[in-house]
């Protein structure tokens, strides 16, 4: 019975989380470079910029769900010569109880989404106490991490429009089509906090440290 009502509320979670993905692909998307295709291989990625959420795993075993929003919290660090914003400590922050991470539930970073070209991953600028957020996994014992971040030399548009980093991902729950996997799914669709504000950086703020990424991409696949 249990199984059965977990999923129903999965198959509903789902449908939402496609229709937010859509309202979301016109975001700049910054992810990991891919490994090359081979010559004559079928493409890994798609078109879209947002992350698709695969169908249930009806097998019994594990589930994995691709959520285009993360619900997270922190705080901006800003490098002192360009007084540009270089690091986001970015924590799982929930207001439900049912979106606390429980024992059975991984949740994988496949990438960052900024809502304009002026800022881009990069390979340095946090102080290596924590781990870097692109493909670590919040679980429940671990939900801090590093987002290394650098200026585009370009300013929004308009100059006032807000600023915003948010992370995508894909849930895992290792108990398979459970009633408490459903309710946690439901719960992180339903929260509010989905992203962490950034500043504008100063006009023509030269870039010390080149991007991780400069282009847009989707990140196919999950977790070793």
């Amino acid at each position: 019975m249990h199984a059965r009502r977990g999923l129903a509320v999965i198959g509903v979670v789902l449908v939402e989380i496609t229709l937010v993905g859509a309202a979301l692909a016109g975001c700049a998307v910054a992810e990991p470079p891919q490994p090359e295709t081979p010559p004559n291989a079928p493409s890994s990625s798609g078109p879209s910029t947002s992350l698709p959420a695969p169908p249930p795993d009806t097998g019994g075993g594990a589930i994995s769900v691709g959520l285009p929003q993360l619900p997270i919290g922190g705080n901006v660090s800003f490098d002192e010569n360009t007084l540009a914003d270089n690091c986001v400590t970015v924590n799982w922050i929930v207001e439900q109880d049912n979106a606390k991470i429980p024992e059975n539930v991984q949740i994988w970073i496949s990438g960052a989404r900024f809502t304009d070209d002026v800022y881009a991953l990069a390979d340095s600028g946090c102080s290596g106490e924590k781990p870097p957020c692109i493909e670590f996994v919040f679980d429940i014992a671990d939900q801090t991490c590093d987002l290394a971040i650098v200026p585009t030399g370009n300013q929004p548009s308009p100059p006032d429009a807000p600023l915003n980093v948010s992370l995508t991902g894909e849930v895992t729950c290792s108990d398979g089509e459970s009633l408490d996997c459903a309710k946690f799914l439901s719960a992180v669709f339903t929260e509010s906090n989905l992203s962490i504000p950034l500043d504008t950086p100063p006009a023509n703020t030269p870039s010390d440290t080149p991007p991780a990424d400069e282009g847009l991409g989707v990140t196919t696949s999950g977790p070793a």
